[in-house]
């Protein structure tokens, strides 16, 4: 009997593996009827071209999982009361038109604002010159797994496996309040911290406790364009506050306000530190116009100058300033932990906001970073991926600033990105990056991070963080050839 598995050799996910998930398809989708006998070990082994010992471990696994049976002498059966899941009838439609599109609240949404986007497979090309990733192969497994394992230690069943309410892990959050927060020279008590899962969501929290139809938003310009798609929601009106080399603006403008948003330790998408006096005229202002700031501290953790400018938070004594942060560049964006400090009261409010939403971030994630901060890696880490990043920058600095004379470039010391504009407007940034990409080369266009799309019509971005410092000349080359074909 031939079951038609398909295996996929070059793949992430191990040949037993790949087995065990097809054959559990099959035989819940009643394709594989119970009673029904599995061809033996080395018959399978055979037809799938695969070890013996691969289809017997593929087999325990499913009679763990209580999907076949053993038989003395008889082999390997489709367990009986399994029978078929599958019960979707004949008639059935998947994309049923449905009355709910007709329903929602599109004053509400912002589906008609553009946001920063690249291929979903940029990691499959051989110059990903992409922004906020990571070289994947840098990223410590063996340390994080251990900490995980301990995470998950089973004496400590009931702190993991339970729902925790509201609460977060008071472990993580003493870990970042004494050890992540002081680095930046942030110190808060327990109650003024927050958990969130990553900077965006802190984000998405602060604008809906503070937003109304009645209230306006500020947002840097240009600035972040899924932070202008969550204010655009959550507020009556947005405002663009203009973005020089000095960073944000603070003028008059902010006047009327109730949530100014702002990256002031590396502005998004520009690269530009906001310097001291723009910063004390920003908080002098939130004191003035009566509105709060909303602290982006974004790539703070892997900035690599030896002095960074502290954040607005680490200066402000009206308690107007909420801060926000991720663990993102330092360790991995894909395990979306990040934080929040503010006001005791404001984090209440938070707290509270964040549980009726998901009750709160998964734990186990929690504790197993807790392990990995408390045990040192994080820090080990960290003076790994600057000792990087400084590398991969001055690299590209070099051939940018030797073979786009042309270009008017930003990147700034202690980042990893570099903006890139056409003074001369002679070929838009669409038409680059299409071509570019033929080339195995990535890079992003920067027109949705401003309020005027035409504006960035010109520039885009080249991030350095996750592609490997050997490719970085070689990938900026064929950029260039792209640029010269192209006519310009």
């Amino acid at each position: 009997m031939q079951l038609g598995l398909k295996l996929n050799r070059n793949g992430t996910v191990g040949l037993r593996d790949q087995i065990v998930t097809q054959l559990a398809r099959l035989i819940l989708d009643g394709h594989l009827q119970p009673g029904m006998r599995l061809p033996s070990c080395r018959k399978f082994a055979k037809e799938l071209e695969v070890s013996v010992n691969t289809v017997i471990a593929a087999y325990e696994i499913l009679e763990e999982q209580q999907l076949i049976l053993p038989r003395s002498r008889s082999g390997f059966f489709v367990l009986a009361e399994q029978g078929v899941r599958n019960l979707q009838p004949e008639s059935a439609k998947l994309n049923k038109p449905s009355p709910l599109r007709d329903r929602l609240n599109w004053q509400r949404q912002s589906d008609d604002l553009a946001t920063i986007v690249r291929p979903e497979n940029w990691y499959d090309f051989k110059y990903p010159f992409v922004c906020n990733q990571i070289d994947e192969g840098e990223f410590p497994v063996s340390e994080w797994r251990e900490c995980s394992r301990q995470a998950m230690n089973r004496a400590d069943l009931k702190v993991w496996s339970s729902d925790g309410h509201y609460s977060e892990s008071a472990e993580f959050i003493e870990q970042i309040r004494t050890r992540i927060l002081p680095r930046r020279g942030v110190f808060v008590k327990a109650d003024a911290a927050l958990v969130t899962l990553g900077a965006q969501n802190g984000l998405y929290m602060a604008s809906h406790l503070l937003g109304g139809r009645d209230r306006v938003a500020v947002i840097e310009d240009p600035g972040y364009p899924d932070a202008r798609k969550m204010l655009h929601s959550s507020f009556g009106e947005l405002k663009f506050q203009p973005v020089d080399d000095e960073g944000m603006i603070v003028d008059e403008r902010l006047r009327g306000a109730t949530m100014v948003f702002v990256t002031p330790n590396r502005q998004f998408p520009t690269t530009v530190t906001m310097s001291e006096r723009r910063r004390q005229a920003l908080i002098e202002a939130a004191e003035v116009h009566d509105f709060f700031i909303v602290e982006d501290d974004y790539e703070c953790d892997v900035d690599y100058r030896h002095f960074t400018p502290l954040p607005l938070f680490s200066v402000d004594d009206s308690g107007r300033v909420i801060y926000l942060a991720s663990l993102s560049k330092g360790l991995s964006p894909g395990l979306r932990l990040g934080y929040m400090t503010a006001a005791a009261e404001f984090i209440t409010a938070a707290r509270d906001l964040r549980g009726r939403i998901m009750r709160h971030p998964p734990t186990v994630l929690q504790l197993t970073a807790a392990a990995f901060i408390r045990f040192g890696q994080y820090e080990s880490r960290l003076r790994r991926i600057q000792k990087g990043h400084r590398e991969r920058w001055e690299i590209a600095n070099r051939f940018l600033r030797a073979h786009f004379p042309d270009f008017d470039i930003k990147g700034e010391f202690g980042g990893t990105t570099f903006v890139l504009s056409d003074q001369r407007r002679r070929l838009r940034a669409s038409e680059i990056a299409g071509k570019a990409r033929e080339r195995g080369v990535i890079i992003e266009e920067i027109a949705p991070c401003y309020s005027v799309w035409e504006t960035g019509e010109y520039a885009f971005r080249v991030g350095v963080s996750a592609i490997h410092p050997l490719l970085i000349e070689a990938g900026l080359q064929e950029l260039k050839q792209t640029i010269v074909e192209l006519g310009a």
